[in-house]
């Protein structure tokens, strides 16, 4: 039996990254059991930081890559709106990696899981869902 899917998800880096591969996240992105789809600035200019290696990797221009992550269906959270959560994200993932501070203060303000395939965000105490539990919950 599968579990059911979540409503609201913070996304991180690479399941962006695999949409825009063409891999499997993709399908996840445009399932309507999923109502909103959030995440950071700071994540979007991660994401915004691989393209041209993307881009060359699979032959296509930077800009239809830099036009499909637009088109996403991502709310891009301004960092006011979670600020108040960045040191207590910070004591839990910061020692793993501190790049994935504002993702986790994100999703402890909005009180969202996080869908990502990167184990540094085991142990911080939130829900997640990497690409394959989260098709397997929207199948």
């Amino acid at each position: 039996m599968t579990s059911k899917p979540p409503e609201r998800l913070v996304v991180d880096a690479n399941p962006m990254i695999s949409a825009l591969l063409g891999g499997a996240a993709l399908r996840a992105f445009w399932n309507e059991a999923v109502k909103e789809w959030a995440t950071t600035q700071f994540t979007v200019n991660e994401v915004l930081s691989y393209l041209p290696r993307l881009a060359s990797k699979i032959h296509v221009p930077e800009e239809m890559l830099r036009l499909e992550l637009e088109l996403l269906p991502l709310r891009i959270c301004k960092k006011a709106s979670y600020r108040d959560l960045v040191l207590e994200a910070k004591r839990r993932i910061a020692a793993r990696d501190a790049n994935d501070v504002d993702l986790l203060a994100l999703a402890l303000k909005l009180d969202y899981p996080i869908w990502t395939n990167d184990q540094d965000f085991e142990q911080t105490g939130t829900t997640l869902y990497t690409t394959a539990k989260l098709l397997k919950s929207l199948l």
